[in-house]
């Protein structure tokens, strides 16, 4: 089944164009790699993806359903975005960052949650950091900490921005692990920008970004 349809996207800031005619299609269960460089639009992409960014025209689609058209609870349901850095809420815990959105879009309880939270915390390493508020963390725990929240709310479809970058070795393998491992029991759909030096082998595809479009890395 196809999760994420981007069709005939433009996106343009200003004068500058970002996509031409953009055209994507990634299905329940797959994982994606986006090559991208400096300013070619890979986070561009993640976002609209996510809804976080209007298309000058086309349409986004999400499992049969256009983005547009998605209430709040649908959205969550349908799509979580963990950014390279930021994305979490100064005034709350990163603990509450990943509790409180659940406790609004779902029915679960306050000890669902953290029994839902809690293991996957401790298999990235990132129980600790749980406490502490979102200034508190470095870049890296940063994203660590925004791949945690994604994979907890378990959506359709998870957007990561440059999740590796910046890792030891030893974070990065227990980190994919961890991933790979949720990704295939929840069978999630993933989009993962990559810079040099990154990690692709898992992937089922790997795409670049060349002259506004995407085109498949042979």
């Amino acid at each position: 089944m196809t999760c994420l349809q981007i069709d005939n996207v433009d996106l343009r800031f200003n004068n500058n164009v970002v996509f031409r005619q953009l055209n994507l299609r990634v299905n329940s269960g797959e994982i994606v790699c986006v090559e991208t460089g400096v300013l070619d639009g890979g986070s561009s992409l993640l976002k609209l993806a996510a809804g976080l960014c209007e298309p000058d025209d086309g349409n986004i689609i999400i499992e049969g359903l256009s983005l547009r058209d998605m209430t709040e609870q649908a959205r969550f349901k349908a799509t979580c975005m963990a950014f390279e850095d930021g994305g979490l809420l100064s005034i709350f815990t990163n603990y509450n960052n990943i509790a409180f959105p659940m406790l609004y879009h779902t029915r679960m309880s306050e000890q669902e949650i953290a029994d839902q939270i809690q293991p996957l915390a401790e298999a990235l390493a990132m129980a600790d950091l749980l406490a502490l508020e979102p200034h508190q963390l470095n870049d890296v725990q940063t994203r660590m900490m925004n791949l945690l929240r994604a994979m907890v709310f378990r959506p359709k479809l998870i957007l990561l921005d440059e999740v590796q970058s910046g890792m030891s070795h030893e974070m990065r393998e227990n980190m994919l692990n961890v991933l790979l491992r949720e990704q295939q029991e929840h069978q999630y759909a993933v989009v993962m920008t990559v810079t040099a030096g990154d990690r692709t082998d898992f992937a089922d595809r790997v795409l670049a970004i060349h002259n506004h479009q995407l085109e498949e890395v042979q």
